[in-house]
């Protein structure tokens, strides 16, 4: 490197001996001029304390702008328990769960597995900042919450590893997510975040959560992730499944009455030999069909409201139940019956009451790739700038 100085310079710098010795040390090492004796994240080469390093610095494409592997957890299963909450909830009544009678659980937990069999109900679980990749200790990471669906370009759908795209509008601008729970670490294969409020994807829609907690147990079971990406470190392992399905773990929250009002009845109420009939605690559902929530159907707040009975009356699958959490001091309001478009619907007036709830889970390895191999999915562009990952293409 040659340094070009305006005549007379030198004769300033010699006048000053630390000044020339720094200006001397500092074009000698280039570690100070900008060109780092070690690992360089995205330069395609996996080098020093890198994961992984597939030359660029996106998410979403198995290897994070670190160079850290991108641990994500998607739902295997997902149940509404109907019993006590853990300590570790916020609110332990399980108000949501206690509305329902074993059957009435058994046929919402069903519509829930079958939504994650089909892909339809994508629950995602994005470990940001996790330094430990097998998932033993990790004091200070984020939980990130998010929805998807497959990628129809997986070579090898289903199963560990397997390829999701991640729906964009829960992203932040640098392509985090906008739900995360925090605070969140790992201590001893101990999985805990929160407590906070975070939105979850829900069968016909989403649920939001207040003073939401996770727990679970990461698997000790690891093992090298498969592509993407592509270059990772040797010896790399990564943990390969959550359990939050005992008495200990899980997902627990307030769920909001103003979203439960946005989720349509279930259609095992409304219609078939299971609908819900008239009775002195239970009502007759409209369905909404394919469609939204209107005046013109009913919502599964509705239902839980109103109760639901079979059989002539003598079977009772949900109780009619109100909810047990208020806004700050205030206890929740009492939910009526109104009438709206020819049908009587719940008139929420405070939509963030809300019925505390008790869910169980279990998660596998998958992996995301919005950002992988030259295109960016549905047109989905990282962080708002128009370029393309792994590519020089403009």
């Amino acid at each position: 490197m040659r340094l070009v100085t305006h005549p007379g310079s030198l004769l300033w710098l010699r006048s000053m001996p630390w000044l020339l010795f720094a200006v001397t040390f500092l074009f000698a090492n280039p570690v100070f001029a900008g060109t780092v004796e070690g690992s360089m994240c995205g330069n395609g080469v996996v080098e020093g304390a890198e994961q992984c390093d597939d030359g660029d610095l996106y998410p979403l494409d198995g290897c994070d702008p670190s160079c850290r592997y991108e641990q994500v957890q998607r739902f295997t299963s997902l149940a509404l328990e109907g019993t006590t909450a853990p300590d570790f909830c916020a609110s332990t009544g399980n108000q949501l769960g206690g509305a329902f009678s074993a059957a009435g659980l058994d046929v919402l937990n069903a519509s829930l597995q079958a939504g994650i069999n089909t892909g339809e109900l994508s629950v995602l679980l994005q470990l940001l900042d996790l330094d430990d990749s097998t998932g033993t200790n990790d004091a200070a990471l984020e939980l990130g919450l998010l929805g998807g669906d497959p990628d129809p370009t997986d070579p090898s759908p289903g199963g560990l590893d397997a390829w999701f795209l991640v729906d964009d509008a829960l992203l932040e601008t640098d392509d985090r997510p906008s739900e995360v729970l925090t605070p969140s670490a790992i201590a001893s294969l101990e999985l805990t975040a929160g407590p906070n409020d975070v939105s979850l994807p829900f069968v016909g829609g989403e649920l939001r959560f207040r003073n939401a907690r996770l727990a679970a147990r990461v698997d000790a079971s690891t093992s090298p992730p498969s592509p993407p990406p592509l270059d990772i470190a040797p010896g790399l392992a990564a943990f390969e499944s959550l359990e939050g399905a005992d008495g200990s773990h899980g997902l627990c929250g307030n769920v909001t009455v103003g979203t439960l009002a946005l989720i349509p009845a279930p259609d095992e109420v409304t219609s078939g030999g299971t609908a819900c009939e008239a009775c002195a605690s239970s009502r007759v559902y409209v369905s909404c069909g394919e469609g939204p929530v209107t005046d013109a159907c009913h919502s599964l707040l509705d239902v839980l409201v109103g109760g639901c009975q079979v059989l002539g009356c003598l079977a009772t699958v949900i109780e009619p139940t109100q909810p047990d959490v208020g806004v700050g001091a205030s206890p929740p309001g009492t939910l009526i019956f109104g009438p709206a478009n020819g049908i009587d619907k719940v008139t929420v007036t405070e939509p963030d009451d809300a019925y505390s709830s008790w869910f169980q889970f279990t998660a596998e390895r998958v992996h995301l790739t919005n950002n992988l191999d030259l295109i960016f999915r549905d047109g989905f562009e990282s962080g708002d700038l128009t370029v393309w990952s792994n590519s020089t293409a403009p």
